[in-house]
């Protein structure tokens, strides 16, 4: 009878456990990376970090006005910005509790003598704030004038239409249609003409209601136009509470929503820009969606218009 030969030999035994150790050796290793890993991360974040939620814009809902069109659903959309435009816009979207609107102190005129034509002379005090209220007639107002018609920022030089609430074109819940024919601005899409819903006696549509007012000569200017991106964005004031708005002691009757800018978007030239007063943030939609609209005067004839809006007597 003969011996059976054993299945395994003392060299398969050695190389057997010598397998074991080394795959024992590669698990502890793996896990002691990963600990290395998670240590060094968990230092390098920012101690108490804000947490910044991200804006929803479908949470945003309208009182529908009364209707001229059947009401769309918003398509919005956060698309590319050129250079130019995206500081603005990230600096209000990434810390929307910090306030951008800052102001300047107020220059005092000094008057001596007779007023000449060269000179200027202000009856009443101005603002001490930012802000300076222009009367219907484009004069300066005191600081508590229960009435006014026209807003300057100190700081801008800037002069803004004010809303009402008495159901004509300027009322506070109209809405227009995005519409520029001019190729220069439309990055090749005019938008859309009487698309909005609003009252008065004009098409829904920025151009449009552009026109009505330079025809009628708001607070006295016939250079009234739709104000880019930027200077919609100079207005958002979060100082009164975590959420950005605007100043209502000189912007009464504002609408937390959307108001249209004059920026088309050159990467999506079907829409436009326009800035949320709800959260503080600019962001792009199809120009055919209706939404608000506040005009500006542009700051480019700012020491013409200082002089203009005071007292001459």
């Amino acid at each position: 009878m003969t011996e059976s030969t054993p299945p395994y030999t003392a060299n398969d035994r050695i190389i057997f456990v010598t397998v074991i150790l080394l795959l024992i050796l590669l698990i502890i290793f793996v896990f002691a990376l990963i600990n290395i890993t998670n240590t060094y991360q968990t230092k390098n974040q920012e101690p108490n970090a804000p947490f910044v939620p991200h804006a929803d814009v479908a949470q945003v809902t309208e009182t529908p006005a009364p209707a001229r069109i059947d009401d769309t659903t918003a398509d919005v959309t956060a698309a590319p910005v050129n250079k130019s435009e995206h500081v603005a816009s990230k600096i209000v979207a990434t810390h929307p509790s910090t306030p951008v609107h800052t102001k300047k102190q107020p220059v005092t005129p000094v008057t001596t003598g007779p007023v000449t034509k060269k000179e200027t002379r202000v009856a009443q005090p101005i603002s001490e704030s930012g802000y300076l209220k222009l009367g219907s007639d484009g004069r300066i107002l005191s600081d508590n004038a229960p009435e006014w018609a026209c807003v300057q920022d100190r700081a801008t030089g800037l002069i803004w239409e004010i809303k009402t609430d008495d159901n004509s074109l300027q009322d506070k819940d109209n809405f227009f249609s995005w519409y520029d024919p001019a190729a220069e601005r439309n990055h090749g899409e005019a938008g859309k003409r009487d698309g909005g819903r609003c009252k008065g006696k004009a098409d829904c549509d920025t151009q449009a209601y552009v026109q009505a007012f330079n025809q009628q000569q708001l607070c006295g200017f016939n250079d009234w136009r739709l104000p880019s991106r930027e200077e919609m964005l100079t207005l958002i004031d979060s100082s009164k509470g975590s959420r950005a708005s605007i100043n209502v002691d000189y912007f009464p009757q504002t609408v937390a929503s959307w108001y249209w800018t004059a920026s088309s978007n050159p990467d999506k030239p079907e829409h436009a820009w326009f800035v949320l007063f709800r959260n503080g943030i600019a962001l792009n939609a199809p120009k055919q969606q209706p939404k608000h609209v506040r005009l500006v005067r542009s700051m480019q004839s700012q020491k013409k218009t200082l002089n203009r809006l005071a007292y001459n007597h």
